[in-house]
């Protein structure tokens, strides 16, 4: 739907030509959502429950969780230090490192060591790059490698063109990481 010159999507709800304005959540992670008119969007609003399917001790978990803005709390009086050497810092910027010599926190535990999914790392390996990298870095090793392997520079070659298919494809995975 064309509405002042944009392309407007449709209201969500069926049978309904309006435009879908405003979003409303299709499930509790509030991951994925609805597009409804005005109308629709109050009237999905009213009936739905963020809680619907939860128990009642699930709910005061979430509710008391929701108290410290989900963060990590423990009793008034005990010491950072005392919290580190049983092991239950959750420290994961390191903030505290350097005062905890010697204790063990949990640290860099949740932090992954490699943030890219394996098509990543190997999409790198093509360009032979390690992370982080820029987009200039990526881009260069695009351009050098594009000019090797092209099909038209290669006469044609199977091999070239096949290199030359990995080769995009790799830039298409990487250059969504800059």
């Amino acid at each position: 739907m064309i509405k002042d010159n944009k392309f407007v999507r449709k209201c969500d709800h069926p049978n309904c030509e309006k435009a879908g304005e405003y979003r409303a959540p299709k499930n509790r992670n509030l991951d994925d959502y609805y597009l409804f008119c005005l109308e629709h969007v109050s009237e999905y609003n009213k009936s739905w429950n963020y809680y619907e399917g939860m128990s009642i001790e699930e709910i005061e978990a979430e509710n008391k969780k929701d108290e410290t803005w989900q963060g990590q709390t423990w009793k008034f009086g005990i010491s950072l230090d005392k919290i580190a050497k049983a092991g239950k810092l959750d420290d994961p910027f390191e903030i505290y490192a350097k005062y905890m010599k010697g204790a063990s926190y949990k640290g860099t535990s949740k932090r992954p060591l490699n943030p890219l999914s394996k098509k990543e790392q190997e999409a790198l390996s093509v360009f032979n790059l390690s992370y982080p990298f820029t987009k200039e870095e990526l881009r260069a090793k695009y351009k050098k490698l594009v000019k090797k392997h092209h099909p038209d520079l290669n006469a044609g070659s199977k091999e070239a063109e096949e290199k030359f298919k990995v080769i995009s494809v790799a830039y298409s995975i990487l250059i969504k990481k800059c």
